[in-house]
């Protein structure tokens, strides 16, 4: 099966490769991924943030009605202590007054240590959210960059595309479909079999069935180790 036509239009589809890695590599394109991904993890932290301030809020509530739950235990038994009571009494009532003072004591140290985390975590929301900002701008122009330099080559894309789609009613359908499946992966997919026995894609060499098949007049065959279509240039 001769591969001459299938030759001129790999050649004219690496063209269209060589364009597309053009614009995906570009510096625009670059600067657009890595600012659409600092975006990203802006907004990831800032929501992990929203949560976390919320659980926050969440403690200092608490903490609050336990503080008052504590007053008023407190006043209740500062109430018993200041009516007639005999000695036993007012032990009791003076070490559940001291347990209870240092049970306040620790909730108004954690309520306090709580406000600070809330406060610090307001000020590094706020430094996230600038960061989210500047991160979304640089992202929009880059965006906008890469958009410009896709156009600047869309009529040159465009013309390929047409230039190949004449191409392919002149293809062997079968022949085609074989060569769009593994151009998917491996590129050029049409490749070159070099005496005595390498594939020109991938540089292994061939079983002998290979190269006889080769070598009696069938032009083409698959590489076993890459997949690549070896074809006889001889």
């Amino acid at each position: 099966m001769s591969v001459e036509k299938m030759l001129k239009y790999q050649e004219v589809d690496m063209r269209y490769i060589k364009l597309e890695n053009e614009v995906k590599n570009s510096e625009p394109a670059k600067k657009k991924n890595m600012y659409r991904a600092a975006t990203q993890k802006s907004f990831d932290t800032l929501t992990s943030m929203d949560d976390a301030t919320k659980n926050n809020m969440d403690t200092v509530v608490k903490n609050k009605s336990k503080l008052e739950q504590l007053d008023k235990q407190i006043d209740e038994i500062a109430t018993e202590i200041a009516e007639e009571n005999d000695d036993k009494q007012l032990e009791y009532y003076s070490k559940q007054l001291e347990k209870l003072s240092q049970s306040l004591d620790d909730m108004e140290k954690e309520t306090a240590r709580g406000n600070k985390d809330m406060s610090d975590a307001k000020f590094k929301y706020g430094k996230e959210w600038e960061q989210a900002k500047k991160s979304n701008a640089y992202y929009i122009k880059y965006n906008e960059e890469y958009n410009n330099f896709v156009k600047d080559r869309a009529g040159e894309a465009n013309a390929i595309r047409k230039q190949l789609v004449a191409m392919e009613a002149e293809l062997d359908r079968e022949l085609l479909d074989r060569y769009k499946k593994i151009r998917a992966s491996k590129r050029p997919v049409f490749v070159p079999f070099h005496k005595p026995n390498i594939c020109g894609g991938c540089g292994m060499e061939v079983a002998q069935d290979v190269i006889n098949k080769l070598g009696e007049g069938r032009k083409i065959q698959e590489c076993p180790n890459c997949g690549r279509i070896i074809y006889n240039k001889d």
